[in-house]
């Protein structure tokens, strides 16, 4: 039994030295993270390979660690010039932070393919130096000292021999120019736009022909649609030019005797016909009989 008590005993010093030493080092790291920077930023810039052949890519990259209690992160500005060099891509920029330290990232991917780039044999470039630029809290704007690149060699991939064979052929390097062409692009847009309009109104033609617009239009209300046939609207003319100029008055007996033939009742068109053609034009009551047989004619269904 006492044996139990004391190995408990030790069990419970060892939990408090190790939760005691546990806190130590969490305040020692915690302290030591806020004051491990002696400045508000610092800057370490790394380009490469250094050594690459003509048209490799290469990187350079602009690594910074910064207080963000006395620097804002979001006014970090990298400036940096690597001609002959083009960046291949926009550059990125990636951050990351443990507490009041943050860690910034700039990559610029490049690449040189033009005639500065272009090596006899081996062809060293000292680039531009570059600076960051920051804001600190207060509202100061600062700026690093220079960061100074390393020399690049770049190595081509014709051998001296032929590259001195072709500049004794006429052979010229230059950078490529603007693109030409036989037709002008903007034509090209013209042209297309025009027959692209044209498609479309000849499309929504044959989309009119082949839509019932008399009926949609009577549902709508927008038409009233004439449900007479034709025998009767012929009829209807003659009574209404009954009163008018006699060239009119023929003209309407003539288009009911056609009818009245379509109708396959050639005694009322004979009779039309001949009324239309008399010489006493009004002819008293025969207009009003010849009117009551059609009427008749068409309340059989004719």
């Amino acid at each position: 039994m006492i044996a139990r008590r004391y190995f408990a005993a030790l069990v419970a010093v060892g939990v408090l030295i190790l939760a005691l030493m546990g806190l130590l080092a969490w305040k020692a790291w915690s302290g030591g993270e806020s004051e491990s920077l002696s400045e508000p930023i610092a800057v370490n810039a790394t380009i490469g390979p250094q050594q690459h052949m003509f048209g490799d890519p290469i990187r350079a990259r602009v690594e910074l660690i910064l207080d963000s209690k006395r620097i804002d992160p979001n006014t970090v500005k990298v400036h940096a010039n690597f001609a002959p060099y083009r960046p291949l891509r926009r550059p990125t920029r990636t951050e990351s932070g443990a507490g009041a330290i943050t860690r910034l990232r700039f990559d610029y991917p490049l690449g040189c393919m033009t005639y500065r780039c272009l090596p006899a044999a081996v062809r060293r470039f000292d680039l531009h130096n570059a600076s960051v630029e920051y804001r600190t809290r207060a509202g100061q704007t600062g700026r690093t000292e220079e960061i100074d690149w390393p020399t690049l060699e770049v190595t081509g991939r014709i051998l001296p021999s032929r590259m001195w064979a072709a500049k004794l052929q006429g052979a010229e390097y230059r950078d490529l120019g603007s693109p030409t062409y036989r037709i002008s692009p903007t034509l090209v847009q013209l042209i297309a736009l025009v027959l692209a309009v044209l498609f479309a109104a000849g499309a929504f033609v044959l989309i009119l022909r082949l839509l019932p617009l008399a009926r949609i239009a009577e549902r709508l209300g927008l038409k009233t649609v004439d449900r007479r046939t034709a025998l009767e609207r012929a009829l209807d003319q003659v009574h209404e030019t009954a009163e008018a100029e006699p060239d009119e008055g023929r003209r309407a007996l003539e288009r009911l005797a056609r009818e009245l033939r379509r109708a396959r009742n050639p005694e009322l068109a004979g009779a039309a016909s001949r009324l239309a053609w008399s010489r006493d034009y009004p002819a008293d009551g025969r207009l009003t009989s010849l009117s009551a047989d059609v009427q008749r004619l068409i309340a059989e269904g004719a």
